[in-house]
């Protein structure tokens, strides 16, 4: 569609490119119709002072009960969980909900009509957990969430901060909790190394019940 909409423009002209996050993609694009751009990047600022940041190394096996038994038992307001693909978060909402409680998918299968619900509903905290992917997260304002739950670490480490920034603002505090399995470890380092000035503390998962799916 970019592609596109430079053929119609004119040949002399000034372009300026704009993007929530430079991918490769992105690279590429601005390397073939751009010359000798200039890269001016607006920082992502998180105050660790103000945002717990802890992670639960567990078992495959008892990742949705963990998440489950959390989402149960920390005391909490708004709540986003974030997943790395559609499937996931279909997953978890359903089987959430079916288990009594009330939570909604959200991602970039959905028609705007649908997502707009969806987030007035949330808005109006007629329910308080919203499961997402980055991309349909991506671009929403959404004040008074408390906790982001990382179901899935995210593959790239700039969609960390991104997921991260989603609380602990205007000054209030907020609460980062990361569920690592064995297929996260990779992701997981990665973000670890990236951003070495995060102190994510481990902690001990309780003793729970695997919940039958």
């Amino acid at each position: 569609d970019v592609e596109k909409i430079i053929s119609q423009c004119p040949k002399k002209r000034q372009t300026l490119l704009f993007s929530a996050t430079i991918s490769q993609d992105i690279v590429i694009l601005a390397n073939k119709y751009m010359i000798n751009p200039i890269e001016v990047s607006a920082e992502v600022y998180v105050d660790p002072l103000k945002l717990s940041q802890i992670y639960y190394d567990i078992n495959d096996g008892l990742k949705f009960s963990l998440l489950k038994y959390l989402l149960e038992n920390e005391k909490s307001g708004l709540v986003m969980v974030f997943c790395n693909t559609r499937r996931n978060v279909d997953f978890v909402a359903n089987n959430l909900r079916t288990m009594g409680i009330e939570a909604l998918p959200i991602h970039g299968g959905y028609a705007q009509e649908k997502r707009n619900k969806i987030m007035e509903v949330f808005h109006s905290k007629r329910a308080s957990i919203l499961v997402c992917t980055d991309v349909a997260a991506r671009g929403l304002d959404i004040k008074e969430v408390s906790h982001v739950y990382n179901y899935d670490i995210p593959r790239e480490s700039k969609e960390y901060i991104h997921r991260i920034g989603r609380t602990a603002r205007a000054g209030e505090k907020g609460k980062v909790i990361n569920i690592v399995t064995n297929r996260d470890y990779d992701n997981f380092a990665s973000v670890l190394k990236h951003y070495p000035e995060f102190k994510i503390k481990s902690e001990q998962a309780p003793m729970i019940p695997r919940v039958m799916l």
